[in-house]
């Protein structure tokens, strides 16, 4: 007899035996045990996901997707026990808000970021929102955190126009607020219309000053041969359309890099048509209402006046970032 077929004949066990050993095994064991868990799962697993995809299908929510779906069929059952997890979906189907709506977008705005994880309850939701926020479901220009806000509470819905979330029925503005460290992110800026740079740069060569005009370098005093007023007049219709008496007045001064902000945010807001801005970085989030608090959060650019190598308009504008 071949050494294979020996010992094949001695690894062979009476499936009655088997049964009889791990019922054994398994009754020495406390009912607390998460063996019985994983078993109850592993046995049920296919009812279990068919239960939660049939709860969640009546959830009846436009921003779960087929994708969205099959990864949340596939990934809650991981995330608790099956009591832990019935309660939950249970709960969520039930309507139960599993996002603090009014600490994410506090009628009074930010001045610092807080933790994304401090809007979602302990538990299988908070783990279920942080898993969400590192999967990148495709859905217009929203990231991971915004399909998180998105799936989790029926009270915010992705905007048809893009880069927006529609939050207990007000349109919020999303900006990324890059990806940690020194990283960019978004920009504010109105980019609606063109700031013709032309009447900017020839009164500047007119008057002898060479270079570019920075919101930093217009928020400090200016050299003698600096054509304050003219040049203010240039950048107010450039930008605004208009003449805005306090960009001349202050210019020169460190109160033109607030005006700048309030200015440049409050433009922004008007042709968006946004409530507020809420900015989403890796693992914070800020979410802001006015230029003030545009200028709490760390700007990677505070902006441009005047930059003679613009490609782009949104290139002039704030660039903000979230540690």
């Amino acid at each position: 007899m071949k050494i294979n077929q020996i010992l094949a004949e001695k690894l062979q066990i009476d499936p009655d035996l088997l049964k009889s050993r791990v019922i054994r095994t398994l009754e020495k064991k406390k009912a607390e045990d998460p063996v019985f868990d994983t078993t109850y799962k592993l046995l049920v697993g296919k009812q279990l996901e068919t239960r939660i995809q049939n709860y969640i299908a009546s959830h009846d929510d436009a921003d779960i997707g087929a994708d969205e779906m099959q990864w949340l069929i596939k990934t809650i059952p991981t995330l608790g026990t099956a009591e832990e997890v019935k309660k939950f979906v249970d709960e969520w189907n039930g309507g139960k808000e599993f996002i603090d709506i009014a600490k994410l977008i506090p009628s009074t705005g930010m001045t610092e970021a807080t933790p994304l994880t401090d809007i979602v309850p302990d538990g299988i939701a908070k783990k279920l929102f942080v898993a969400l926020t590192r999967e990148n479901f495709t859905k217009s220009d929203a990231g991971p955190a915004e399909a998180a806000l998105a799936i989790m509470s029926k009270k915010i819905t992705y905007s048809t126009e893009g880069g927006d979330l529609i939050i207990n029925g007000k349109k919020i503005e999303i900006k990324s607020g890059g990806k940690g460290g020194s990283s960019g992110g978004g920009r504010i800026y109105n980019d609606k219309h063109y700031p013709d740079q032309k009447e900017m740069g020839q009164i500047l060569a007119d008057a002898g000053f060479k270079g570019n005009v920075s919101v930093m370098y217009a928020s400090q005093p200016l050299p003698s041969n600096f054509p304050q007023k003219a040049f203010a007049e240039a950048v107010s219709k450039a930008f605004f359309k208009k003449n805005i008496a306090q960009i001349n007045s202050l210019m020169g001064k460190p109160e033109f890099r607030t005006l700048w902000n309030n200015l440049l945010y409050s433009d922004y807001q008007q042709a968006a048509g946004h409530k507020g801005i809420l900015v989403i970085g890796p693992t914070t989030y800020q979410y802001i209402i006015n230029g003030e608090q545009l200028m709490s959060i760390k700007q990677t650019g505070k902006g441009m006046l005047y930059y003679s190598n613009m490609k782009q308009p949104r290139e002039m504008g704030i660039q903000i970032a979230l540690g």
